[in-house]
């Protein structure tokens, strides 16, 4: 006789979680919600720390680009023919006057100046810029389209805020006809240096200031001086020792006539602080180290810097041309 199973007998009883695998559970989750967590923050930092540092590359790259592209056109001045007259003779332009004035000078500057954003003072040595910066003033004629009217220009020639040049009036290369820009480094309003353009208003003549690049908190200069004549830099002096040789007003105007390359250095930072390591001590060169005399060292403020370093030669004859 076969025997039966009970039915109690033949079903499983159903078992739950101990309390220690769920505490194990509960641990292991933790876990993978912690590296989870710890991803995307240093995904954030790293993509935040790109951000900046790209930041600080543009701002220095764009700040280059503007102050190369306005120092190669100090000095130019368009000496083709104005034009024909009746009689089929051709109409020379007249040539710049030679002045003792400073602001007469196509390339001058001034070392650690502080600059007024509405005239046209470029600011005095050693009266305190910001971080030691310098000032540059550059300027040139300007270029008229050609068969159109007069004053208005063909866009080879801008100034620092692009703005297009217009060529002086038929025959009357005089000082007013010429373009102003200015660079040197001010703060902003929460503080931020930057470097800016000062220029002047084709439309009432007044001077205005408008920033270039900003993070910009170093920007020196040293003047290539040729003593003999050749065309070649025979020293490097900044503004207030080329300015030293002089001995009369004359000879300031002079010396600075007899500048045929600028040296430029500047110092960009990113604008977030706490964010990169300071390293102790930390001392930069912004004139590269063959200018070991002009160094900047930056607050352990955790904040990313770069340098940038380029020579410019003068192309443009700052002499005015023989008649």
């Amino acid at each position: 006789m076969a025997s039966t199973v009970p039915e109690r007998a033949a079903r499983v009883r159903p078992r739950g979680m101990t309390l220690v695998e769920l505490l194990v559970a509960l641990a292991l989750g933790l876990v993978v919600v912690l590296c989870a967590t710890a991803a995307f923050v240093g995904s954030k930092q790293l993509f935040t720390a790109d951000a900046q540092a790209q930041t600080v590359e543009d701002s220095l790259r764009f700040a280059g680009f503007v102050v190369k592209g306005v120092v190669r056109q100090a000095g130019y001045a368009d000496y083709a023919p104005d034009h024909a007259a009746d009689d089929g003779t051709v109409v020379l332009p007249q040539a710049a006057a030679l002045s003792d004035d400073t602001a007469e000078l196509h390339i001058v500057g001034a070392r650690n100046a502080r600059v007024i954003a509405t005239d046209d003072r470029l600011g005095l040595n050693n009266s305190r810029g910001v971080n030691g910066s310098d000032s540059l003033l550059v300027r040139f004629f300007g270029r008229s389209r050609a068969g159109g009217d007069v004053t208005e220009p063909d866009g080879t020639m801008v100034d620092c805020m692009g703005f297009p040049q217009a060529g002086p009036m038929p025959g009357q290369h005089v000082s007013a006809d010429r373009a102003w820009s200015f660079f040197y480094v001010a703060k902003a309003a929460d503080g931020e240096p930057e470097l800016y353009c000062k220029y002047r208003s084709r439309k009432n003549g007044d001077f205005r200031a408008e920033p270039l690049a900003r993070g910009i908190e170093v920007f020196n200069i040293a003047y290539g001086h040729d003593s003999n004549g050749d065309g070649v830099p025979d020293r490097w002096l900044d503004a207030a020792q080329l300015e030293a040789r002089a001995t009369s007003d004359a000879d300031i105007v002079a010396e600075w006539r007899s500048v045929v390359a600028l040296r430029v250095g500047m110092v960009a930072r990113s604008e977030r602080a706490n964010s990169w390591p300071a390293p102790p001590d930390h001392v930069l060169h912004p004139l590269g180290s063959a200018f070991p005399g002009v160094s900047f060292k930056p607050p352990a403020d955790g904040r990313l810097r770069r340098v940038a370093t380029f020579t410019v030669t003068l192309r443009n004859a700052l002499k005015a041309p023989t008649p």
